[in-house]
């Protein structure tokens, strides 16, 4: 019989062992890092929420990642101002976060008597978007100034002038760019989003330098700028995604769209993109939305984008203008735009007034043929 024959072990080298070790090593250390360490240890509490066009604020990863520091994570259910605040669902959510006054108000008739807590964190202008020749062009028809200190990105856009341009139907090419197309202003739909039914204000405004006072003058003075709106065709929601893609210039060579919106991509551009431009009405109005909450996890949230200095200081990175506890604008905006080698721009001190609630959801109504 053959002896047995013992083979010894291989012996595994250490860097059989270390590779792996640094691996789950650097990952420790990245997620605590990111302050997400403790993420599959731990509950998350998952808050319902309506959001308009602010949504994009709560769909960012770092918001979310904050947020997942306090063991909270936003559910967005995406939907048009005017929308949201008709929903029949409403009372399921946890908070609501329309655009602009109109929704806020609605939102807060339909929850009279229940927990109804608004937050105002920040506000963003409503503008008017466009491309350096587009604007020169408006220039040299008279319709636009460039701002002191814009550094060629930020213009002063008289609506009345705009208005005289398109019931002249004059086209681009009598002011110097080739194309045949008429100046129009592409808005979104005035029947959903609090962007398009401003617009509507700014053109009410300037047709009439007053607001209507009786559902009779409302309906009239809509009836006369209805033009401006039909020429248009159809309205998408968010005219920004077409603004900034590629094609831009194919689809609206003006369109309105928020402030915020083209801070957020000017700061996240390697270099400032200079040939697309801001218009700022003469006669501004701001969008102040407000996040109501329904609740406690709603009132979590709501304090939290009113104290927490990480979900603040990504707000001012998003394009916001922060407001205080006092309702007063914070300076961190202007800081953070010119630390991103871009003019800061300057607000009107002229406000375009808006009709009181019910007339004004009259005027868009009339003006957008809303169901």
């Amino acid at each position: 019989m053959d002896e047995p024959v013992f083979r010894p072990l291989r012996r595994f080298g250490w860097w059989w062992v270390v590779p792996p070790a640094l691996v789950a090593l650097v990952g420790v250390l990245a997620l605590v890092a990111s302050g997400t360490w403790a993420g599959p240890f731990r509950n998350v509490t998952e808050v319902r929420a309506m959001l308009a066009s602010k949504r994009e604020f709560f769909q960012d990863p770092e918001v979310k990642r904050i947020l997942l520091t306090h063991g909270l994570r936003v559910h967005v259910t995406p939907v048009g101002s005017f929308d949201l605040a008709e929903k029949e669902d409403l009372d399921s959510y946890d908070f609501v976060f329309p655009s602009g006054q109109t929704a806020n108000e609605r939102v807060k008739e339909r929850r009279a008597g229940k927990h109804t807590v608004p937050y105002r964190p920040f506000f963003s202008p409503v503008v008017l978007s466009t491309y350096r020749d587009y604007a020169e062009a408006l220039v040299r028809a008279g319709a636009v100034v460039p701002q002191q200190d814009g550094g060629e990105l930020y213009y002063d856009l008289s609506i009345e002038t705009l208005m005289g341009l398109i019931d002249d139907k004059k086209l681009w090419t009598d002011f110097g760019v080739d194309t045949q197309n008429r100046i129009i202003v592409q808005t979104p739909d005035p029947c959903r989003t609090y962007s398009g039914a401003v617009y509507v204000g700014f053109v009410a405004f300037a047709a009439q330098r007053d607001t209507p006072k009786s559902e009779a003058d409302t309906i009239a003075l809509a009836q006369r700028i209805k033009s401006y709106f039909n020429v248009e065709g159809q309205h998408l929601e968010d005219m920004a995604p077409k603004y900034f893609s590629p094609e831009g210039r194919t689809f609206a060579p003006i369109a309105v769209i928020y402030e915020h919106q083209f801070i957020a991509y000017q700061a996240a551009s390697a270099q400032p993109d200079r040939d697309r431009v801001l218009l700022y009405p003469r006669t501004a109005h701001q969008s102040v939305p407000e996040l109501i909450s329904f609740g406690a996890l709603g009132d979590r949230i709501g304090e939290l984008l009113m104290q927490d200095a990480d979900l603040r200081k990504r707000a001012v990175e998003l394009g916001f203008r922060l407001l205080g506890a006092g309702g007063k604008p914070e300076e961190d905006f202007g800081a953070f735009v010119s630390g991103r080698g871009l003019p800061v721009p300057r607000l009107s001190d002229t406000r375009a007034y808006l009709p009181d609630v019910p007339l004004f959801e009259l005027m868009r109504k009339e003006v957008g043929n809303c169901a």
